[in-house]
């Protein structure tokens, strides 16, 4: 463990998280509220998000992102700017919800069946939003910048490839919200639907973290989604 870097051996705290809230739901299981998310907490699942993970840092360093315990990035950066830019999208995000009007912020917020109870609510997200920065993050990110600037340009245009990347990775989200809202839809009738989804928070905001990795390291975005999630699925999840 001593010939470990700081940040792999942070990256190995977070999974010793990830697996221990994976025990604790195996231990008092709870119906989950989005079918298929079951699949997310089988040991499978726990064991190839945690390799990608490890795939990822080592794609990271041959893309000039930042460690994930970069001692020239400060605490400010690497939690309380993007926790107070976390606590603004859940607040945006709920914030119609409260008022009883439409929220297009987020399209599943206008669903009150997706969120988990509390207090089992605290450890689910954080579980979910692990898993959901290692893959999109961490792992799939880079390995997008990797393939385009390292291997296709040969070493060349890595600021390029970052926000080719940025731009796809962002996408993964609020794509199924984009093609269910393309059903029936053909020619011009198309441009509407794809530019109200990609004008909302959640495009926007996917944007702005995987900004927020490029610029202060994997801590960043994950303190940005666990933010959110307080907000969303904690705090206003448990009020309802």
């Amino acid at each position: 463990m001593r010939q470990l870097s700081t940040s792999v051996k942070i990256y190995l705290g977070i999974i010793a998280v990830f697996v221990s809230i994976k025990l604790f739901f195996v231990t008092f299981p709870i119906e989950f509220p989005v079918k298929g998310q079951e699949q997310a907490f089988s040991w499978v699942f726990v064991m190839t998000i945690s390799l990608m993970g490890l795939v990822g840092i080592w794609l990271s360093r041959k893309t000039g992102f930042p460690e994930i315990w970069d001692e020239k990035i400060t605490n400010r950066q690497r939690f309380l700017i993007p926790a107070i830019a976390g606590i603004i999208y859940g607040i945006l995000t709920v914030a119609p919800l409260l008022f009883n009007q439409i929220n297009r912020l987020h399209p599943d917020a206008l669903r009150d069946d997706i969120h988990v109870e509390f207090p089992y609510s605290i450890l689910f997200y954080t579980y979910g939003a692990i898993f959901l920065e290692i893959f999109l993050k961490l792992f799939l990110l880079t390995l997008i910048v990797f393939v385009i600037s390292n291997i296709i340009c040969r070493g060349k245009f890595q600021v390029t490839a970052f926000w080719i990347a940025d731009v796809l990775v962002s996408l993964y989200e609020p794509l199924p919200y984009i093609l269910e809202d393309l059903q029936g839809k053909t020619g011009t009738e198309t441009i509407a639907p794809i530019m109200t989804n990609l004008a909302g928070w959640l495009f926007i905001s996917n944007l702005f973290s995987t900004y927020l990795f490029r610029k202060y390291g994997f801590l960043a975005p994950l303190t940005m989604r666990l933010t959110h999630y307080l907000i969303w699925h904690i705090v206003y999840g448990g009020l309802i």
